[in-house]
């Protein structure tokens, strides 16, 4: 336990002292293969083509869904001005259906302009869905005593930034969410029955952003360092009730090991105040965060979580990581007692389908102090 404690404690002093640090390396790339069946048959030759529209069957299991199946396409093209070609952008869509009747029709977008003079990060989407209600806080009901909340929500929230100077980045953030026919497989306790929102809320907000993006590629940095902080303000007149600010900041950094080897870092927190409903009080795990962990097995008004992976070369295209992380919440920061921490780690493989931006397929397992585990598949790295 004093290991972890240490091990937080330096991920967060390395992450202050170099996310700002910038990058100025080139990367120069051969032509890629035509685009034969011949080609397309040899994994080598596959991930030099540098396939623009890639169809991804989903096939895969976490703590929230159970067995998902869907498909998935993503969009990828670097935007050109004259001789000048921008970091690479990607538009996802997908649609899943899982074996606990959840259907997911969701979007999300990452968009470097011509002369990354603005940059567009955002999601949307329509869900039917069901999850595990646990309480808020950290003493929350026992792992099989959880409550299943039932309801269906459509959302956006985006981030649209103009350049200042040396890839900071200054723009206005917005969150619209409305989560409705709300109902719960068996009556509410006393505690959770005073949890605002419990029964559904429509909310909007909106706030100023900065983002430092010095990350070499986008997809699965080697180098450089990636900053996001944004406050977000949620009127009563627009929210059915709800009056509420938001903040959050994301800070990562990545140190190459080798010329294929990585050590990334993250440091991320969020935190509300106010008269918060249910839906958008911050979460501990994700496929992203804290992997391993059941999204929102532990939510409060504040959320922090450190966490770093290293990224190997195996074979060829074929690349390994192993990653750890330690997450903790409640009221607000200068509540959290490190006694609360909660921790997970795991490993994964990552399969090159993209050379050109470093795009990867990766597929990750990973368990958590509770004894509880994860399986993901995903695009793109984690963070």
């Amino acid at each position: 336990m004093l290991l972890f404690k240490s091990l937080f404690k330096c991920m967060l002093v390395i992450l202050a002292c170099f996310f700002i640090l910038p990058l100025t390396a080139q990367v120069f790339e051969k032509p890629a293969p035509r685009k034969t069946i011949r080609n397309f048959l040899n994994p080598d030759s596959l991930v030099l083509i540098n396939l623009k529209i890639v169809p991804v069957p989903i096939f895969t299991s976490t703590p929230e869904t159970g067995v998902r199946i869907g498909g998935a396409l993503e969009y990828f093209f670097n935007a050109k001005e004259k001789k000048s070609e921008a970091r690479g952008s990607y538009v996802h869509g997908q649609i899943t259906y899982s074996a606990q009747k959840q259907l997911d029709i969701s979007s999300s977008w990452q968009i470097f302009g011509r002369g990354e003079r603005y940059v567009f990060r955002g999601s949307a989407g329509y869900i039917n869905y069901n999850e595990k209600l646990w309480g808020i806080g950290n003493n929350t009901v026992a792992e099989d005593a959880y409550n299943k909340q039932f309801y269906n929500r459509v959302y956006i929230e985006s981030k649209v930034y103009k350049l200042l100077k040396n890839h900071q980045y200054l723009g206005l953030s917005f969150n619209f969410s409305n989560t409705y026919n709300v109902s719960y497989e068996k009556p509410l306790n006393v505690a959770d029955a005073l949890i605002k929102g419990v029964n559904g809320s429509k909310v909007f907000g909106v706030g100023p952003a900065f983002l430092y993006d010095g990350r070499d590629y986008p997809f699965s940095a080697h180098n450089g360092a990636f900053a996001e902080l944004y406050y977000q303000y949620y009127p009563s007149w627009f929210n059915t009730g709800f009056t509420f600010s938001e903040w959050a900041v994301d800070l990562r950094k990545y140190f190459p090991i080798t010329d294929r080897s990585t050590l990334a870092l993250q440091l991320m927190s969020k935190n509300t105040n106010g008269d918060v409903p249910l839906r958008e009080i911050p979460r501990l795990g994700s496929s992203n965060l804290m992997r391993g962990f059941f999204t929102g097995r532990y939510r409060d008004l504040s959320f922090t979580a450190a966490q770093a992976e290293v990224r190997l070369p195996i074979w060829r295209f074929i690349y390994g990581a192993v990653f750890g992380s330690a997450g903790i919440v409640n009221e607000s920061i200068d509540k959290y007692q490190f006694s609360e921490t909660r921790y997970a780690g795991g490993a994964g493989l990552r399969f090159l389908v993209n050379k050109k931006n470093r795009m990867f397929l990766r597929v990750d397992y990973a368990r958590n102090s509770l004894e509880g585990s994860a399986f993901y598949i995903r695009l793109h790295e984690a963070f």
